[in-house]
């Protein structure tokens, strides 16, 4: 018996002795340039790559459409923009004094509403 725990105690140092040097041999080939080499290579042979190589070539050979619906995407965000602009400044600056007054109401109204709620006539036991 204490033979064979002898024995089992080496084979797991051997194997711990092991796996240390294999991991030490991991460290010093994997660098980071090497790993960045990899994932870069791994990504050129994944469809996506295909489909942005395909895209750039297309790019290229017909800049035109690409100019085209980047001008209208830009044309449609400046246009919101501007829209959102007047839409929330002219009102706030011409009827302010009104706007003000409609807020007073509102929390009037509503300090009403909690009023008659809160008033009770017979005590609750």
């Amino acid at each position: 018996m204490p033979r064979e725990s002898e024995l089992l105690e080496r084979e797991i140092e051997q194997a711990r002795s092991g796996l240390a040097c294999a991991l030490d041999e991991l460290r010093a080939r994997a660098t980071v340039g090497q790993i960045v080499d990899e994932l870069v290579d791994y990504a050129r042979q994944t469809p996506m790559a295909d489909f942005a190589r395909n895209l750039a070539r297309e790019i290229r050979e017909n800049p035109l459409p690409i100019l085209l619906i980047f001008a209208g995407v830009a044309w449609a965000f400046a246009a919101t923009v501007l829209s959102q602009g007047r839409n929330t400044a002219r009102p706030i600056a011409t009827t302010g004094g009104a706007a003000v007054e409609a807020v007073h109401e509102i929390v009037q109204a509503e300090q009403r509403e909690l009023w008659e709620v809160t008033q009770i006539d017979e005590p609750v036991e």
